[in-house]
């Protein structure tokens, strides 16, 4: 049970970031820039650590 509620915890996090969060800019030397919102970061590591959780506690037993 806690298992998912940390995932389910982890994906709320990157819905409010995507909702409030700001934007990530990059400045280039030629001056030009790009922005990627910072749920995409967020998002990343969200399924990082999905990942993880769900390998630990559904992974199974090996024997």
């Amino acid at each position: 049970m806690w298992a998912t509620v940390s995932i389910v915890a982890m994906w709320v996090a990157v819905l409010f970031v995507g909702i409030y969060g700001g934007d990530a800019t990059f400045h280039s030397v030629d001056s030009s820039s790009s922005t990627i919102p910072s749920a995409v970061f967020v998002a990343l590591f969200a399924a990082f650590g999905t990942g993880s959780v769900a390998k630990r506690v559904f992974g199974g037993k090996r024997e």
